[in-house]
């Protein structure tokens, strides 16, 4: 009896053995991946317009937050929750990053277990992000862990010391293991490199080749730490052109990444894409989508997905409350110790539109001029005048990068804080968040080599896309590269619009950062074209910090006037024509308005008439090339006569 019983024990074991090998082989290693990217510092709610022209509410940190709640409760202890970047820069609320570190707080307080940066992390360059790290590890919520594996500090460690000693002290590191539900799994952060390009101020860190990074991760996630799971925290990004999908691209060329979580490029994939045996997920952008991805780690090793949702963050979705009033007190932390500067404050209405504005997704779209931009422009004249009063010198043209206008205008009310997120990038000389206007002189042949990169680097680099005012052209995109326009017309005083003159000096109106780029415009034309910033006297600029317009002369040294201030006053400035107290939106916004167009030919007569020497350069060398082929023809035809001849003989 004793060893029938012992016997039925054994039998019952070993089965209960191989249900339960069998449970862990077919599900009960299951991880749910919570991820988000690209949230720019949008903790409220923002307006978005359907095709219809619907308005509804999506994202928000306090529905978000709710969301992950829900989510957490349905896996139990089989998620986790992670963020691949830019989590900071895009709302008022950044203008405290700093001090606050309300982003890092946030995130926090919602639990996440693994972040890392993106570029525009870096946009308050290594010492302000240096100074949010370590005023969130002060007040003690903030993101478990931190990765970034291709990130190095400058050779000297002067300018970056800041950073490298909050780096140590958050800490920040190139990776971070976690166990959850007998599943090890190992997380590591990536910079891209067309990312990194789009960093300069976090100048002198630098980011390396992230292929390299990845391939040394993984060997040590899963040689050393015995990792089951390989995530990949990616600010790279995916695209259409497989040639340029970054992520793609790293999932291809380092095996055993098993997920990457795909930022930068703000893409909304409804379906993952799977290279090799690598998952790759994105959620859009400003917390619209709480992405969830299941997958199986299997007991033989490898990993399966098992389910795959981009949740919505709508309005029909209850609140966090303690999230609620965080955001409340930021938001009065931001009207005290930013707006009241300006004398505005965050829902302050500055204006009203009948219409939509064109969204970012359409103007990126298409390389071309757009009735945001136009507005966005016009904007920066009218606030350099109005700045300058009596000592105003005219500026004839404005130009600004479609990359640097972050969010549209839509139909109703337009407040402070809807301003601020058109042109919300970046950190003023002074310190203080938002770029500042900048005025040089050009030559009228310089201003056409500005003008230039719409023709030829937009095409290719989408945020490169000019939008412009006080000029007209058109061009050939058939043309040499460079040397596309073919007219150009500049406007006077009094609004009327005559031909370029290449030797006189043309004052142009743009942001800190463009202006800081010109050496770019030279780098991208491998020499060929180059722009000297100059003084009203026709002196080279050394510092173009220099140039930055005053926005109040009597006060001792330069007040910054900040481009997002320049879009707020330009609004206040409209007619009202309702006669409800709230200016109104011009109609000639609504489109387009011709300042630009293309004019394709290939006539050619049109492909040379006007060149310069990028064009009969390349004709002289063309025709230096034909000539040596005619020569060499030549030469084989008299050889072969006279071998004929001495055949004949």
């Amino acid at each position: 009896m004793k060893r029938m019983v012992f016997s039925a024990g054994a039998i019952l074991g070993m089965g209960l053995l191989l249900i339960s090998a069998a449970w862990a082989e077919t599900g009960e290693r299951k991880i749910a991946i919570l991820f988000t990217h690209d949230l720019h510092s949008y903790f409220l709610p923002h307006r978005i317009s359907s095709p219809g022209g619907r308005q509804t509410e999506e994202g928000g940190y306090a529905r978000l937050a709710g969301l992950i709640e829900r989510e957490r409760a349905a896996h139990g202890d089989r998620s986790i929750l992670v963020d691949a970047g830019d989590f900071s820069m895009g709302t008022l609320f950044h203008t405290a990053f700093m001090t606050e570190a309300s982003e890092l707080a946030l995130m926090g307080g919602m639990g996440y277990d693994a972040i890392t940066f993106g570029n525009h992390d870096f946009d308050f360059h290594p010492f302000g992000l240096a100074d949010a790290l370590q005023t969130a590890r002060a007040k003690g919520k903030r993101p478990k862990a931190a990765v970034i594996a291709n990130l190095s500090f400058g050779a000297r460690g002067v300018e970056d010391a800041s950073l490298m000693k909050a780096f140590l002290d958050y800490p920040v590191k190139q990776y971070a293991v976690i166990d959850r539900n007998g599943v090890r799994i190992g997380l590591f952060g990536l910079m891209g490199t067309d990312a990194a390009g789009d960093a300069p101020f976090a100048r002198p860190v630098h980011f390396s080749d992230p292929l390299e990074a990845a391939r040394k991760m993984v060997d040590v996630l899963r040689n050393r730490e015995g990792a089951d799971l390989v995530v990949c925290l990616s600010h790279s990004g995916t695209s259409p052109d497989k040639g340029r999908s970054e992520d793609e691209i790293l999932a291809r060329k380092v095996p055993g990444i098993d997920v990457i979580v795909s930022g930068h490029t703000h893409t909304v994939l409804p379906e993952p894409i799977l290279a090799g045996k690598t998952i790759i997920v994105s959620a859009g952008c400003y917390g619209a989508y709480l992405g969830v991805l299941e997958v199986e780690c299997l007991r033989s090793g490898g990993v399966e997905p098992v389910s795959y949702r981009l949740l919505p963050v709508g309005s029909s979705l209850p609140e966090d409350p303690a999230i609620t009033e965080k955001i409340a007190r930021y938001k009065g932390i931001v009207d005290a110790e930013y707006l009241s500067a300006f004398r505005l404050s965050h829902d302050r209405a500055l204006a009203e539109s009948a219409f939509d504005l064109e969204a970012l997704c359409d103007a990126y779209g298409r390389s071309a001029e757009t009735g945001l931009g136009n507005l966005v422009t016009d904007a920066y004249r009218h606030a350099v005048r109005r700045a300058e009063g009596k000592r105003y010198e005219p500026v004839h043209a404005a130009v600004q990068p479609l990359g640097h206008i972050r969010d549209t205008l839509l139909r109703g009310r337009i407040t402070a804080a809807d301003a601020f997120r058109v042109l919300s990038l970046g950190l003023g000389a002074d310190g203080v968040p938002g770029y500042p206007l900048v005025t040089v002189y050009v030559t009228g042949e310089e201003l056409r080599r500005v003008l230039e990169v719409q023709t030829t680097v937009a095409p290719r680099k989408e945020d490169a896309n000019l939008q412009v005012a006080g000029v007209r052209f058109t061009y050939n995109p058939h043309r040499i590269f460079f040397e596309r326009i073919t007219t150009l017309e500049v406007e006077g005083p009094d609004g009327r619009f005559s031909p370029i003159d290449s030797a006189r000096s043309y004052r142009l109106c743009m942001n800190l950062y463009m202006a800081s780029m010109m050496d770019y415009l030279r780098t991208a034309s491998h020499g060929l074209v180059a722009v000297v910033p100059k003084d009203r006297d026709g002196r080279p600029i050394a510092n173009i910090r220099d140039a930055r317009v005053d926005a109040d002369p009597a006060q001792p040294g330069i007040q910054e006037l900040k481009e997002w201030v320049s879009l707020a006053g330009y609004l206040q400035s409209f007619p009202d024509r309702n006669g409800n107290g709230i200016p109104d939106m011009p109609d000639r916004y609504r489109d387009a308005e011709g300042r630009y167009r293309a004019v394709p030919s290939w006539n050619p007569a049109d492909l040379i008439r006007g060149g310069g020497r990028i064009t009969y350069g390349l004709l002289g060398g063309l025709t230096a090339f034909a000539l040596l082929l005619l020569g060499i023809w030549g030469i084989w035809r008299m050889v072969r006569r006279v071998r004929a001849a001495g055949r004949g003989g």
